[in-house]
């Protein structure tokens, strides 16, 4: 596994080669069985408006993530009688982006299961990012992205919520993507390859802002146009 540390960058750690070719097919196809879910469970419901609070360097950028979102409670069937409770947001600060927000172990999807994060907690302790003692309570958001008129929907700039927990850690899956962090007039790109994995820590947590750029349709893998996927951990 290939680890890369950012020099300007305090607690940004890239591990490129983090999943396999196998396991980013089993992650996509369970991820799109999960939106298939989520769209039929929230059809018919309100929306209800989320107040997403963001730092003032955040707000006052341009394109940046609006404050007020839309979602509804959907819950899931799982295997062995499980319900998972989750926040659907149909549209996500962009045409083209849903996201499912997945809060405490309870509810996790099944494929993100205790081995997978033994494993990653044990990578997190490899780097120097110390789980906190006792029960580590993981948040899971997952993130569809859909072509519309031959573009891919990117993320804006932003700063994820504390409630998302104290460290970051971007799944990468599906397609390679283009991932720019900032602060002031410091920029750093970076290019997060299929199977690979970010993780934001520290200082690059809290006082960098990050975003992922749109991309160029390249043809659509499943039925409801859906073009990346990526899944974002945290804990606390």
């Amino acid at each position: 596994m290939n680890t890369q540390k950012f020099d300007k960058v305090s607690g940004l750690f890239l591990f490129s080669e983090y999943f396999s070719n196998t396991q980013c097919q089993d992650i996509i196809q369970k991820t799109l069985a999960l939106y298939e879910k989520l769209e039929e469970g929230y059809s018919g419901q309100h929306l209800q408006e989320a107040h997403i609070p963001q730092p003032e360097f955040v707000r006052s950028a341009q394109h940046n993530l609006s404050s007020e979102e839309s979602f509804v409670k959907v819950n899931l069937a799982e295997s062995n009688q499980r319900n998972l409770r989750c926040e659907y947001f149909p549209r996500y600060g962009e045409d083209g982006h849903a996201l499912a927000y997945f809060r405490g172990n309870a509810n996790l999807p099944d494929f993100i299961d205790e081995e997978f994060l033994t494993s990653l907690t044990q990578n997190l302790i490899n780097v120097g990012i110390t789980p906190p003692e006792g029960r580590t309570q993981w948040k899971l958001t997952v993130n569809y992205y859909k072509s519309i008129a031959d573009s891919v929907a990117g993320f804006p700039f932003h700063v994820d919520i504390p409630s998302n927990g104290v460290v970051t850690m971007i799944m990468n899956v599906q397609r390679e993507a283009q991932f720019q962090i900032a602060k002031d007039e410091q920029m750093e790109e970076i290019t997060i390859p299929v199977g690979g994995l970010l993780i934001l820590s520290g200082e690059s947590r809290y006082e960098w802002k990050h975003r992922v750029l749109p991309m160029q349709s390249a043809g659509s893998i499943s039925s409801d146009n859906i073009e990346r996927v990526s899944l974002v951990l945290g804990f606390k």
